[in-house]
């Protein structure tokens, strides 16, 4: 079944908000990276402190990462939606149905090639 227009409004709106939402987040991670302010911790004063301290780094690191492959898979949806693609799984291209839309809007395969993906370790794309 092919999306309605008020339905296609309403995903283009939810991918709308969820870029703004990743985009802010991207630039304020990235400003903590940027800032010198060290994230507000404490000066490092040993071996056990600066493995802290180094342990939160990597983890903001792996967020700001998560944050920019979300904000991309977002940034590419609303392009299927511009170029008439969206809506249709990337693997049979059969319609991906506006219920899982709604709950993953950036969502590039119908939930049977999607669970394949999952089984074959693949990385989940929406």
């Amino acid at each position: 079944m092919e999306l309605t227009e008020q339905q296609r409004a309403e995903l283009d709106l939810q991918l709308a908000e969820r870029e703004d939402e990743l985009a802010h987040a991207v630039r304020d991670n990235r400003h903590e990276f940027t800032d010198g302010a060290g994230h507000g911790w404490p000066e490092v004063k040993d071996s056990v402190e600066d493995g802290d301290a180094r342990m939160m780094e990597s983890l903001d690191i792996t967020q700001l990462r998560r944050h920019e492959a979300a904000l991309s898979e977002v940034r590419e949806a609303r392009q299927r939606l511009r170029d008439g693609s969206y809506g249709s799984c990337e693997e049979c291209g059969e319609d991906i149905g506006y219920a899982r839309l709604h709950v993953v809007p950036a969502a590039r395969y119908c939930l049977r090639h999607e669970a394949e993906r999952e089984r074959q370790g693949q990385m989940p794309a929406g």
